[in-house]
């Protein structure tokens, strides 16, 4: 008989919370609650805890709950704990917290601890990855490593590099990978302005109330560093070269491509043997990114036996990004026999 594996959850924002939602919905259609428990649940301040595992009603409870608020949880809350203290009691690390792109992001720590017991990580955060993939996706804990949600959010591009092209040559990878600049720059083609766009894409949760993160092109260069990662060339966030930004007066070239029927896209370019780079590309309606409308992310896949292979989907929003964490921990539990 498989054994019940321990889940910690780190990081109970958006994201987490659709998360949470998801599990409740769909636990029972694939035998989670069969496979695994939710032991922990944590956020910024305070934690809930059951090593026997949270209930049903304890994490509809914790939806409820204010932000910041899981410690004050009567019975299992404790506030002032932390995920670190925790890590011992987990099988599989879920992190949903926010990436912190430091030199060594303390979610780095909490991976190796989790991965170097035998455990396996499910993240959405990039920052670990973007910095320090080498120190992660080694042959003893690669297949542990589940991060399909740190690209393309709801696409399963890096499953497709991972599994379905596994034993191919991947030459190049080229996408338009950031929800936010996708969804800005298609209303700037409606004849927004660009700070107008902005604030469209705030209320709507596709953009953080400080965008610069991804009109400067640090967001797509951290996915670029994880692709390059993924298909073997190890580079870090820094190698990633950045040539242009999002900014005001942006509008009068998205008009003028307009008449020359092209679309500005910010793109990362992702080459096996080269380091990455990320630009603002004109697109013309031939281009498999041309379809990158909205939150709608794009990529094209060139390998070395065959055509190139082009991908669509939501690159944005946290019920995509929640149900591809769901989506990998199903991978997790089975890697660990959880079956």
């Amino acid at each position: 008989m498989a054994r019940v594996l321990s889940i910690g959850v780190a990081g109970f924002g958006n994201v987490g919370r659709e998360f949470v939602r998801i599990l409740l919905e769909r636990g029972d259609k694939y035998a989670v609650w069969n496979k695994a428990k939710i032991v922990f649940l944590a956020d910024s301040k305070g934690v809930i805890i059951n090593e026997n595992g949270l209930s049903k009603k304890t994490l509809l409870d914790a939806l409820s709950l204010p932000r910041g608020g899981l410690g004050r949880y009567q019975g299992l809350g404790h506030e002032g704990l932390g995920v670190d203290e925790l890590l011992d009691k987990v099988d599989i690390l879920v992190d949903i917290t926010p990436s912190l792109y430091v030199e060594e992001p303390p979610q780095l720590k909490w991976f190796r601890r989790v991965l170097g017991s035998g455990g396996a990580v499910v993240t959405a955060d990039k920052a670990p990855l973007a910095m320090n993939c080498s120190q992660l996706l080694v042959p003893s804990w690669a297949d542990r490593v589940f991060y399909k949600a740190t690209v393309m959010a709801g696409t399963p591009l890096i499953d497709l590099l991972r599994y379905g092209l596994r034993g191919r040559v991947v030459k190049r990878i080229r996408g338009a990978l950031n929800g936010t600049s996708n969804y800005v720059l298609t209303l700037v083609e409606k004849g927004l302005p660009l700070e107008k766009a902005l604030e469209d894409a705030r209320e709507k949760g596709y953009a953080e109330p400080d965008a610069s993160i991804d009109l400067r092109g640090f967001d797509l260069a951290a996915k670029a560093a994880i692709l390059s990662c993924t298909i073997g060339n190890a580079v870090r966030l820094h190698d990633v070269r950045v040539e242009d930004r999002i900014e005001p007066g942006i509008e009068a070239r998205v008009k003028r491509l307009q008449g020359e029927g092209k679309r500005l896209r910010y793109v990362a370019e992702v080459c096996a043997e080269a380091k990455p780079v990320v630009r603002l590309a004109e697109i013309g309606a031939e281009d498999p990114l041309w379809g990158s409308v909205g939150v709608v992310n794009a990529a094209v896949i060139v390998t070395e036996e065959a055509e190139p292979i082009a991908i669509y989907g939501p690159g944005a929003g946290p019920r995509a990004t929640a149900s591809t964490l769901f989506s990998d921990l199903l991978l997790a539990i089975r890697e660990l026999g959880g079956e």
